[in-house]
């Protein structure tokens, strides 16, 4: 009652004429609707493109210059870890090239706790190098500051070998013959750049790895936004159509009819905005919300369309996208029905054709224009359910429109049948 109340002032405080004229000037402007819808979509992927760019851009500032080693985003435990474990293995491998018996001369001082020392040495000096160049506080994008360091480390490096000459006097006041000091700038000059090359190694493979998880991330963003673009672009058109119809209902005082219609809407945005746009559905919830869709335009065709499903049993369960069939059908409105002044028919079916789903959308309008005409019927409609299968399925999927015979067209989808997947929320009531 409320419902009709409010129809019956509607049309009496905005006049008639007043709502026909506007009526006609949009159905005057619908040819351009999809030049327009082009052209926002255009628009709305430019600037998710650049959004995308953005938040990568920030990514990237917030880790610091990518040229130089990375250590510091690196779990601190790998870091240190592989540090340790390099002067350990250097530790056996001197101690095995020195020989199992220390030389007469080092009887009176233990010979492994004087090599346990002098690589204790080498850990401090590159441990203090790695804190410098690749801690918390380092700058990495100074080279200058870190060629500094480096040139520094292999300055103090032959003093760190010189050290095996003075814990023998600190600690047993022995004192082994020394060498000459050029071997022991060979002795340490090839192990720190091998532990440098380690430490660049480790650094390149969890740099890798980062930028691997995040063109992982700015791809399923991409994914998720354009799905979500083409998504949005179903139901403000949609809507649109319907609320010029209830209107023109309401002008001609087909109040019950208003409101059944209204009731249908609701229905069918109930089901519509609770799924996501990556989100699948059952077969058989899409067809429910179709069939709600097309119960509103046969009122507004005053039963002029026909509608049939034919569904083959057992698919009840198979998984689509959800509101994939909504552009077909509003394409086959657009093109096959509403140029009638008889109206038409549609029929959607659904076969299973080994491990794929193929569903089609048959009209008895006037088809496909010939090759040598611009070919409006393939508009935003068929591009939009085209891209959606392509993004979701690759090219397991796909789409085809066809003339029919005698007349009519033919629009078949096809992608993989999955009947059993994660658990989702069931389908909402559409009543």
């Amino acid at each position: 009652m409320r419902l009709r109340s409010f129809a019956k002032a509607a049309a009496v405080s905005r006049g008639g004429a007043r709502v026909m004229w506007r009526l006609q000037r949009d159905e005057r402007a619908e040819s351009h609707d999809e030049q327009r819808a082009t052209a926002r979509g255009h628009i709305l992927r430019l600037r998710e493109v650049a959004r995308l760019t953005r938040m990568i851009g920030r990514e990237e500032n917030n880790g610091g210059d990518a040229g130089a080693a990375s250590l510091l985003e690196h779990p601190a435990w790998v870091r240190w870890g592989a540090h340790l474990a390099f002067w350990l293995v250097y530790l056996a491998v001197r101690s095995a090239a020195a020989g199992a018996d220390p030389p007469e001369d080092t009887t009176d001082f233990p010979y492994l706790a004087n090599r346990v020392l002098v690589v204790a040495s080498y850990f401090v000096l590159t441990g203090a190098l790695l804190a410098l160049i690749a801690g918390p506080r380092a700058n990495r994008s100074n080279w200058m500051r870190n060629l500094l360091l480096v040139l520094g480390a292999l300055a103090l490096a032959p003093l760190t070998q010189w050290s095996e000459q003075v814990w023998p006097l600190v600690l047993a006041g022995f004192s082994p013959e020394p060498y000459p000091f050029v071997i022991y700038l060979f002795q340490f000059g090839w192990a720190l750049p091998l532990w440098g090359l380690t430490q660049a190694l480790l650094g390149y493979h969890f740099e890798t790895m980062a930028q691997q998880r995040a063109i992982a991330r700015a791809q399923a963003l991409a994914y998720d936004a354009q799905l979500r673009m083409l998504h949005y672009q179903i139901n403000p058109h949609f809507l649109f159509n319907t609320l010029n119809a209830i209107s023109t209902l309401v002008l001609e005082k087909r109040n019950e009819q208003a409101e059944n219609m209204l009731l249908r809407l609701a229905g069918f945005l109930r089901y519509s905005l609770d799924r996501q746009p990556t989100e699948m559905t059952p077969l058989t919830a899409e067809l429910e919300a179709q069939r709600k869709y097309l119960e509103i335009e046969q009122t507004r065709f005053d039963d002029k369309l026909q509608v049939r499903f034919d569904i083959e049993p057992g698919l009840e369960n198979a998984q689509v996208p959800s509101l994939i069939l909504q552009p077909i059908l509003e394409n086959a409105i657009k093109y096959a029905i509403t140029p009638r002044a008889d109206g038409g028919s549609i029929v959607v079916s659904a076969r299973r054709d080994k491990d794929l789903l193929r569903i089609t959308v048959e009209d008895d309008g006037p088809g496909l224009p010939p090759e040598n005409q611009p070919r409006r019927r393939r508009g935003v409609g068929l591009a939009n359910a085209r891209e959606r299968l392509e993004l979701i399925y690759g090219e397991r999927a796909g789409l085809i429109a066809r003339n029919r015979e005698p007349n009519g067209c033919r629009v078949e989808i096809w992608l993989p049948l999955e009947e059993e997947r994660v658990a989702r929320t069931p389908a909402p009531a559409l009543s």
